[in-house]
């Protein structure tokens, strides 16, 4: 029988072996590199659009990542989603796919510090040039001849929040397109594109994700823009496996419940850590009142919701964070994010091991910061093991 493609009632693609209505519960794997095709005519019929949804080689795309893209473009109210290999790949298709040399770049100064050493040390190799400011400051600028402005919506990891509106105004302005990484929000605090946005980027490891077994990124935009995106993620091999995108939409269907309930634990966390003045010097989460954007935040993130991650400042330096970090039991120092179990990383020590001590200062990062990635367990665990390990740190 020939493989048949549909629409389900939700218009969501379905995919089995028969035209009939017995069709599998769960999105098959399609582990496939390439499809056959029966003549030449067929292959003209593919490359020149003829065939609605057909599929020819995996680094152009299979039914998993497609469907994938679809869905996650939804929920962030966009027209067409790519799926690519990471979250880092999707950035660098966001750039790559539109700039060339002598190019400009107007980026956030407090940016995951990836994104920053990529944006540094490798664009400028191509001849793209990147000027970094406070996305968050009211006047903020944005140089002329910039041609992409990227931005976090809650930044990595001091937790700054930017006004979007007014920054895509700004870009537009200058014909500038605007990306933001919508990693540490999601679409249930808040849809850039209703404030401006014209490409949308998730590491998808992270939160979409949420349990720490699959490595992918995601981008969403208007079909123009997410066309020229493709061609070029499908020319430099950026796209994500079969296996991996199956292990993401399967997540899909609990992303926004997991990401309430980390957010109802955050704000909880957050309130707790600011009133042990003793320990901690101070709490970086959107939702505090003590956030210097939380006014903002509130207007912005129209959904009640402030996110799952915050950091703090222990009392006591480097010392002290590593004495916390020794003291917990349940809840473990790993570099990553976004998943069930809450855990927690040393921004100095991991995602921003690689950038300069100037750096670090000018974004607020010190020794004595710790991230935190709040789960879904039940809060009374979390702040329990905190309390014991702030008692030793």
């Amino acid at each position: 029988m020939k493989e048949q493609q549909s629409k389900n009632k939700k218009g969501e693609e379905r995919w089995f072996e028969s035209k009939s209505e017995i069709t599998p519960h769960v999105q098959p794997i399609f582990q496939t590199s390439v499809y056959d095709y029966p003549d030449l005519e067929s292959l003209d019929d593919y490359y020149n659009g003829r065939i609605p949804g057909g599929y020819i080689y995996s680094r152009n795309g299979l039914p998993n990542s497609n469907a994938l893209g679809s869905r996650v473009a939804s929920f962030e109210q966009m027209e067409k989603g790519l799926v690519c290999s990471s979250g880092m790949s999707a950035l660098l298709v966001s750039t790559l796919s539109y700039l060339g040399k002598g190019d400009r770049i107007t980026a956030s100064n407090d940016l995951y510090g990836g994104t920053s050493v990529l944006l540094k040390d490798e664009l400028t190799r191509f001849g793209i040039e990147t000027t970094f400011v406070d996305a968050s400051s009211p006047d903020i600028e944005i140089e002329g001849g910039t041609k992409l402005v990227l931005v976090e919506t809650i930044s990595n990891p001091t937790m700054k929040v930017c006004d979007l509106k007014t920054i895509s105004k700004l870009a537009h302005d200058r014909g500038s397109l605007l990306v933001v990484d919508n990693t540490f929000a999601t679409p249930f605090v808040v849809r850039p594109a209703e404030l401006g946005a014209d490409i949308v980027m998730h590491s998808g490891t992270k939160f979409l994700g949420g349990h720490g077994d699959v490595t992918i990124g995601l981008l969403c935009g208007r079909s123009k823009e997410m066309q020229r995106a493709a061609q070029f993620n499908t020319r430099v091999g950026t796209i994500a496996g079969p296996f991996d995108c199956w292990l993401a939409l399967r997540s899909l269907a609990t992303w926004e419940i997991r990401v309430k309930k980390s957010c109802e634990n955050a704000i909880k966390l957050a309130r707790f850590l600011e009133d042990r003045k003793d320990k901690v010097s101070r709490v970086f989460y959107p939702g505090l009142d003590s956030h210097p954007q939380h006014r903002l935040a509130s207007r912005i993130f129209s959904r009640g919701m402030y996110g799952g991650m915050l950091s703090f400042d222990l009392r006591g330096g480097l010392g002290a964070a590593s004495r916390f970090v020794k003291s917990l039991e349940k809840i473990t120092l790993t570099p990553s994010l976004g998943g069930v179990n809450t855990t927690i990383s040393h921004p100095g020590k991991t995602s921003h091991r690689h950038i300069s001590e100037q750096q670090k200062r000018e974004s607020g990062i010190t020794d004595a910061m710790i991230r935190v990635s709040v789960g879904t367990e039940d809060y009374a665990l979390i702040e329990e093991e905190f309390e014991r390990a702030l008692g030793k740190a």
